[in-house]
């Protein structure tokens, strides 16, 4: 790692150099114009706002050193060189000419893994066509390391002399085995669209999306379930879906109303259905001896399924005067999934012994969703103005509610007794929302304005704790200009939330068969007092102080501060606080024509407060009113960034520009226990980040421009979740070995560009 004593000297006379050119005054590399030369500038204007022009842009890009997080969404992963190329094409009839047609190419980044290309032509006011294809990469990680054979694949397989073993402290092949493997997606995207203008009033559109995504990411495999058997390891996961998007519109709109009836299709396929992986761990305790290592077990779990959704929508809108109108729309849909069921094991043993199969071959899965939106607004007077809305959202679960007999973990036999505790529901989740809300807004004089609202949510919901929840907002607001270069204001809003009795059992009572919960008196899956909270009682309060301040015409200063906090005060366990706070400082300063100079600072902070009570081994009624069990996490983030930088035209030739960026986070979490338990403190979990751009840019001819540009970027960072953990320091989880990014990297560019008409 590189500490910030190799970093800070770097920057150091860059910076003090590009701020010395930054103070030479204007005049200094200015050149005299003839009255010619003026008119020919004049000419060049004119021709820039009545023609159609293209430019085409070509370089180098130089990385000197490789970083997965650095280019992360680029594709600038490995250091070396890379080609660049943009493209900004477009021609149409001239200005004064009968032809309203166009022809237009734009591609960015085409050198690059993250490019664009845009293609499209038609016939202002006719017909518009359009072909837009683009590929974003998602670089995680470079670090990461498996164990398994065929990652990326959907069977992952041991290694030829592996060593099983109950923990990760008796495999002796574990360190021996690990091979890179690379956690990364690419997404595909082409999308082929339609305008048509159907006459005075009618238009039709229609668009069509394909998109791909490939590559490899994380999930955490666990074998067994129960107790203190489980074991675990984390595996690179396949990814190869395909999303096909239809959305189809047709139109209406005159002076006073508008309408609009629209289809829309999303459809998903997963290529893979399911990840297999070998069982690297001994059978224990707990497990049928079939399903550890030395008896071939093996793990399944199910991927993303296939998926479809439709919806049919109508807007439509009405201009009741001059001052007041009202709109309303209206959407249907339905989601559907009926990817066949995986079966309970895959391991022989273990499913010999199933004597109760499925209760179906798919989930037959099935929502209804309805939206209805109904919004009016007027303004009676010009110091008078409102707005009004309903919104009723309603999501109908049709899914059949059946039992299921399952192995818990691959690792045990199916239990099918009366009262198994393996006998468990899926819960088809609906709800209905209503939310009403009002805001009006009145201009007191000429310098203040005031704003106030209500609203009003209340929320019915299946299969929860919480059955029905309602949540009164009041919102108010004051903004005033106390000079001409002086404008502020304030706005805060409070929020109630609560609802009917908690009923912290229900997942257990409902999730479970009865006979197996009349066994089990006073059980729950989470603890009484806990609350989760969206759904726990709650008061949230919100405001925003904001100043704009400009003592000259060259100088315009900033502030901007926000805070919010909640309070679950009902809540004896689970999330009880939580609070966000941020301020900002900006200023910009523009001394002359073409030098700007800017500056801001900004600073965060977040913080949250969990109550909770640990449980050991089987005991958890009895453990249920011990004190000496709780814990409380304190979580604290703070975040500073600074940044400053200017842009400047020395002359007609040549502009200079920087950008310099210092950002610093740190994340703490305080750990307090009773008696019966013990906590050690955790590490400070801290990021660092330091970024110079330098760039200039020079015209030897009005069409033709030179672009250098200069990018310094160091990163370091330290979390404990990572920092030390190799793949065997856990006991009972094989992890991939990852590392925090830390990196420093010079990114050194230069491009040309053509412009003509």
């Amino acid at each position: 790692t590189r500490t910030k004593q190799t970093t800070i000297p770097v920057l150091r006379p860059l910076y003090v150099a590009i701020l010395a050119t930054w103070l030479l005054p204007a005049g200094a590399m200015a050149q005299d114009f003839s009255m010619s030369e003026a008119k020919k500038v004049d000419e060049d204007k004119v021709a820039e706002l009545t023609q159609a022009s293209s430019v085409v842009e070509g370089g180098f890009l130089y990385i000197d050193d490789s970083s997965a997080r650095f280019g992360r969404f680029m594709g600038l992963t490995e250091d070396g060189a890379y080609v660049d190329l943009n493209v900004d094409i477009h021609k149409r009839g001239p200005y004064d000419g009968d032809s309203a047609k166009y022809t237009e190419i734009t591609g960015r980044n085409l050198g690059l893994d993250y490019r664009e290309l845009h293609f499209g032509f038609g016939e202002q006011g006719n017909y518009d066509l359009l072909i837009d294809y683009s590929q974003i990469p998602s670089f995680n990680s470079d670090s990461a390391q498996t164990i398994f054979n065929g990652a990326g694949s959907t069977n992952l397989t041991l290694p030829a002399g592996w060593v099983g073993s109950s923990s990760t402290a008796g495999m002796t092949m574990l360190e021996s085995s690990l091979r890179p493997v690379d956690i990364e997606q690419e997404r595909k995207r082409l999308d082929a669209g339609i305008h048509k203008v159907l006459g005075p009033n009618w238009s039709f559109k229609v668009k069509y999306r394909h998109e791909e995504k490939e590559g490899t990411k994380t999930v955490g495999a666990v074998m067994g379930n129960s107790g203190g058997n489980p074991r675990a390891v984390i595996l690179p996961e396949p990814v190869d879906y395909t999303t096909e998007q239809v959305d189809a519109v047709l139109g209406y709109a005159d002076k006073t109303k508008q309408f609009q009836v629209a289809y829309y299709l999303s459809s998903f396929r997963d290529h893979n259905d399911s990840l297999a992986w070998q069982n690297p761990y001994n059978a224990i305790g707990g497990w049928d001896p079939s399903s550890g290592f030395a008896s071939g077990g093996q793990g399944q779990l199910g991927l993303p399924p296939d998926n479809e959704f439709h919806q049919v929508s109508l807007l439509g809108g009405y201009n009741l005067s001059d001052t007041t109108r009202v709109t309303a729309d209206a959407a249907f849909g339905r989601m559907t999934q009926n990817d066949a069921f995986l079966p309970y094991t895959i391991n022989p043993t273990l499913a010999a012994t199933v004597t109760q199969p499925l209760p179906s071959d798919s989930l037959d899965g099935e929502i209804n969703t309805t939206v209805v939106n109904l919004r009016a607004t007027s303004r009676p007077s010009p110091m008078f103005r409102w707005k009004a809305s309903y919104r009723y959202d309603d999501r109908d679960n049709q899914t059949p509610r059946r039992e299921f007999v399952y192995i818990g973990g691959d690792t045990t036999n199916q239990d099918t007794s009366a009262t198994s505790g393996r006998r468990r529901y899926n819960e088809p989740y609906s709800y209905t929302q209503h939310q009403y809300r009002f805001d009006a807004s009145f201009r007191a004089d000429k310098r203040t304005d005031l704003t106030a609202g209500v609203e009003r949510e209340d929320i019915d919901r299946t299969y929860t704790e919480r059955e029905e929840s309602s949540e009164d907002t009041f919102r108010v607001g004051l903004k005033r200009r106390f000079s001409d270069t002086f404008h502020g204001g304030v706005r805060y809003a409070r929020a109630k939330r609560d609802g009917s009795t908690y009923h912290g059992d229900h997942p257990f009572l409902s999730g479970y068969s009865e006979a197996y919960t009349d066994t089990q008196p006073g059980m729950w899956e989470n603890h009484p007092d806990l609350r989760k909270y969206y759904l726990a009682d709650r008061t949230r309060d919100r405001a925003t102080v904001f100043a704009n301040f400009t003592p000259s015409m060259y100088w315009s200063l900033g502030f901007n501060a926000n805070y919010l906090k909640d309070d679950y005060d009902a809540s004896e366990m689970g999330l009880t606080q939580s609070d966000i706070s941020n301020y900002t400082f900006d200023a910009t300063f523009m001394p002359e024509d073409g030098t700007t100079f800017y500056a801001f600072f900004t600073h965060e902070d977040l913080g949250a407060k969990q109550d909770g009570r640990s449980f050991q081994g089987f005991a958890k009624l009895a453990q249920a009113g011990d004190p000496n069990r709780d814990w409380m996490a304190t979580h604290d983030d703070k975040t500073d960034s600074v940044g400053f930088g200017f842009k400047r035209m020395l002359n007609a030739q040549w502009e200079l520009g920087s950008d310099l960026l210092f950002a610093n986070s740190d994340a703490d979490v305080e750990m307090m226990v009773g008696s019966g338990l013990s906590a050690e403190a955790l590490p400070t979990t801290t990021t660092r980040l330091i970024s110079l751009g330098l760039h200039a840019t020079y015209k030897p001819k009005k069409n033709v421009k030179v672009r250098f540009q200069y990018l310094y970027e160091d990163y370091q960072s330290e979390d404990w979740a990572y920092d030390g953990v190799d793949p065997d320091t856990l006991a009972n989880v094989i992890t991939l070995g990852e590392d925090t990014p830390n990196y420093t990297v010079n990114v050194f560019g230069i491009s040309v560009s053509y412009r003509y008409f």
